[in-house]
C-alpha cells in the first residue's frame, strides 16, 4: 500500500481487528467452550451412564461443527477466496449470488486495484446490501484515473456509517442522499493504490 495510506490504514485496521474479535469472542469461543463441557461430561458419564455420554458427544459435535463453520466464514470475511483469486467483479458477483437482496452489477474496469482497495470496496458493497434495508440494489463500478468509483442505488435506508468509515479510511470520499421517496444513493470513490 502506498505510504500517504498508512496513516489511515491502521483505524481500518483496528475497527476489522475489533469485528473479527467480537465475531471470535461471542460465537466460536462460546462454542469451543460448549465442547469442552460436552466432553468432560461424557467422559464422567461413560462409565455410569453411556447413552448420556454418547448424546452429550453428539451434543459437543455438533457445536464443534457450528464453530467450524464459524471459523470458515471469519476467515471468508477477513479475504474472500474469490475476491483474492478472481478480483472484485467476479466477488461481487458471487456475493449478490448469494444474497437474498436483487442486485445488479454493472461494472467496467480497466484492470484490478490494490487488493486492500479491492476488499473495501467489496465490503462497501456488503455492508449495504446487509445493512442497508434495500429489496433492490444497482452497483455501478469505474475506474477514473487513478480511482475506484462506486454508485450504489437502493430502495433501503439503513445505518451505512460503516461503510463511511470503511471508504474514509482509505481517503477516498463519500456522500450519500437520500431525497424524499427514494432512491438513496451512495457514492464512494477510492484511490486505486497502485
Amino acid at each position: 500500500m502506498p505510504d500517504q495510506h498508512s496513516s489511515v490504514w491502521p483505524a481500518l485496521h483496528v475497527t476489522e481487528l475489533r469485528r473479527i474479535e467480537r465475531w471470535l469472542h461471542d460465537g466460536t469461543q462460546n462454542r469451543l467452550v460448549a465442547v469442552n463441557v460436552l466432553v468432560g461430561g461424557a467422559r464422567r458419564a461413560l462409565t455410569h451412564d453411556p447413552g448420556a455420554a454418547d448424546a452429550m458427544l453428539g451434543r459437543a459435535q455438533d457445536a464443534a461443527e457450528a464453530a467450524l463453520a464459524e471459523l470458515r466464514a471469519v476467515v471468508r470475511s477477513i479475504l474472500p477466496p474469490v475476491l483474492a483469486d478472481r478480483g472484485l467483479v467476479e466477488a461481487l458477483s458471487a456475493l449478490v449470488a448469494e444474497c437474498p437482496v436483487e442486485c445488479h452489477v454493472d461494472a467496467e474496469l480497466a484492470g484490478r486495484c490494490a487488493l486492500p482497495v479491492e476488499m473495501a470496496a467489496y465490503f462497501v458493497v456488503g455492508e449495504v446490501l446487509a445493512r442497508g434495508g434495500a429489496r433492490r440494489v444497482t452497483v455501478r463500478l469505474r475506474h477514473l484515473g487513478d480511482r475506484l468509483c462506486l454508485e450504489i442505488t437502493h430502495d433501503g435506508h439503513g445505518d451505512l456509517d460503516e461503510v463511511r468509515l470503511r471508504v474514509e479510511a482509505h481517503d477516498g470520499t463519500f456522500s450519500l442522499a437520500r431525497p424524499a421517496g427514494g432512491p438513496t444513493t451512495l457514492t464512494a470513490s477510492l484511490p486505486c493504490g497502485l
